[in-house]
């Protein structure tokens, strides 16, 4: 279930997209605090990766999905902001003329091309969000585009890609309440192969507030728990950062 509608979601690439290119080549080798080893460069070189990846993928029979290693690797120096672009470009025409409905390769198996429209317009707000941090202090993620993010983490990244021995779940609760939008509350309980989640509010073991941006922040591992207000066992949160090696 998304919360947005397929022309939400390519606004918002387009925007996000055009925001991520406005980076200064002067920039590209700088750190990102966040996310060690790498650069600029490196987000910037990754989404444009990721780009072709997707645009790959939504030309693929459902059941013929494209070899990584036929992606073209980022070019080393500046003239990687124009890549970037221009597997954008192309992702965006492709998106705009497909048949959303219908059905192609992902890494967690076939699924219909609106999968990927949603995919890339979390995936490029992310990195711009990383590349803008590098520099300066960021400017937020939209608060609807959050909201559905942390819903896309827990119902897509967190069954797939979560280290569950990690984790170490036993039945504990955590509570994500965002401050900034009606409909941002969410219940995550931990077990110890699986979580299962909610939207509620139902009294946890940790509760978090904040913004929906920074929620997502959260539990993409941009921030760390400090930086919400939180009430209750924080080491979940901690836990929850440990484990989630999207």
């Amino acid at each position: 279930m998304t919360r947005l509608s397929a022309a939400d979601y390519q606004h918002l690439f387009r925007v996000e997209a055009a925001r991520l290119t406005q980076v200064d080549e002067r920039d590209l080798r700088v750190e990102i605090p966040h996310l060690e080893g790498w650069t600029v460069q490196s987000v910037v070189g990754h989404t444009g990766w990721v780009y072709r990846f997707a645009n790959m993928s939504l030309l693929a029979d459902p059941d013929s999905p494209p070899n990584r290693g036929s992606v073209p690797e980022p070019p080393p120096g500046p003239e990687v902001i124009e890549w970037t672009a221009e597997g954008g470009n192309e992702l965006e025409k492709t998106l705009s003329e497909i048949d959303l409905d219908s059905v192609h390769p992902t890494w967690t198996g076939p699924q219909p091309a609106l999968w990927w429209l949603r995919r890339i317009a979390h995936e490029v707000s992310m990195h711009r969000w990383d590349a803008e941090s590098a520099t300066a202090t960021p400017s937020p993620i939209d608060a609807r585009q959050a909201i559905d993010g942390i819903d896309e983490v827990l119902e897509i990244f967190a069954p797939n890609r979560m280290q569950f021995d990690v984790l170490a779940g036993n039945g504990e609760t955590v509570h994500l309440h965002a401050t900034d939008v009606d409909d941002g509350e969410w219940v995550v309980t931990y077990h110890p192969d699986h979580i299962d989640w909610e939207h509620a509010h139902v009294k946890s073991d940790v509760a978090a507030r904040g913004s929906a941006s920074d929620l997502l922040l959260l539990v993409w591992c941009r921030l760390p728990p400090s930086r919400l207000e939180l009430y209750g066992n924080a080491s979940l949160l901690d836990r929850w950062q440990t484990a989630a090696t999207f």
